[in-house]
């Protein structure tokens, strides 16, 4: 069995130089990203990058500087994607210690066979892939093979391949079941998403902390740290807790994964329209202002009862959601209605 030591970040790492690599499908943009050119600045990509840093910082690790940065748009089951060579191509030219960052197995690829293909020759040079999100990486064969962190980086990998391949497919169904149930009756939790970090990627990466002395005060005192701003209290993350309990319970790993993919999604549309739906006061918005808080509540409306429950809903389809925004007042709830005609 393979030692708590080994697994993470090695201590090598900590002189090593880093190379990142940051990545969103096309479809996966949001108006403000799509308004800016530069994929540099996009604000999805920058908080990627925030993310991949942040978190570098955090296992005092060196932060990837801004000329090592490798960013794209496009999809991970594309395997000849152009910054994703040129960044593997740097790496294999540097001399001495380096490791690639990214933020989950699903950023470097989303096909298994190129994931392999493409850190081979990385790994054989000493250079390993690190996913932060999730504290694992591949290992290599000159500072050791770590065959339990490359095998969950390639699950990772693997499963969103696999629920790529299907998702449309699911969610062709998906939508009319939504539709013939009835959309989240009343408001759900908010996605703290102007928050420094999601809370519940806090809470996941540092669930050792149970194993130490007095681990659930630390885990509740680390996430409030670490997500505020505008983050969750330690008073309310053992509500967190049981909603994570609850879900690891009810769903496969790769259900889980998906999940925690489209909860992402949210956030990041959040982001864009400026809007945290389950928070934000009707009565406190001034005539005019946040025009794109009742679109996100009716987004937001049409996704709570997968959020609340995936394991008894379809997750809803993205193309659906795009509509959904469109036409946000057909998915409003009669209450929401009222209120935003008398803004």
């Amino acid at each position: 069995m393979m030692a708590m030591r080994d697994y993470g970040a090695a201590k090598w790492m900590k002189k090593a130089k880093s190379f990142g690599y940051a990545r969103i499908s096309t479809d996966k943009q949001a108006a403000a990203d799509k308004k800016q050119k530069d994929v540099m600045k996009k604000p999805v990509i920058v908080r990627q990058m925030d993310e991949v840093n942040a978190n570098l910082k955090t296992l005092g690790l060196p932060q990837v500087k801004k000329d090592d940065w490798y960013v794209e748009i496009g999809t991970g089951t594309n395997a000849e994607r152009t910054e994703w060579k040129a960044m593997r191509a740097a790496a294999m030219a540097h001399n001495g210690p380096a490791f690639v960052a990214v933020k989950d197995p699903t950023r470097w690829a989303r096909n298994v066979d190129d994931a392999v293909e493409a850190w081979a020759p990385l790994k054989r040079k000493g250079v390993p892939i690190f996913a932060v999100s999730t504290g694992i990486q591949t290992g290599d064969t000159v500072h050791g093979r770590r065959p339990s962190e490359n095998f969950f980086f390639l699950l990772n990998s693997g499963f969103a391949a696999q629920t790529s391949e299907i998702q449309q497919e699911k969610a062709d169904a998906g939508v009319e079941r939504q539709t013939s149930e009835g959309a989240l009756s009343g408001t759900g939790s908010s996605l703290f998403p102007f928050a420094l970090r999601d809370p519940l990627q806090v809470y996941i990466e540092n669930e050792h902390l149970l194993s130490q002395p007095k681990g659930k005060a630390k885990l509740k005192n680390t996430v409030e740290t670490l997500s505020n701003p505008n983050g969750m209290k330690a008073v309310s993350v053992p509500g967190l807790e049981r909603k994570l309990k609850g879900w690891r319970e009810n769903l496969t790993n790769e259900q889980f994964i998906e999940y925690l993919e489209f909860r992402e999604w949210l956030r990041q549309k959040s982001i864009a329209l400026d809007a945290d739906a389950w928070t934000d006061k009707t009565k406190y918005l001034p005539k005019g202002s946040k025009t794109n808080y009742y679109p996100m509540r009716a987004i937001m409306r049409m996704s709570g009862l997968y959020l609340g429950n995936p394991h008894k809903f379809e997750k809803p389809d993205y193309k659906f959601l795009a509509n959904v925004e469109k036409n946000y007042v057909d998915y409003l709830s009669d209450k929401d209605k009222n209120r935003r005609g008398h803004r």
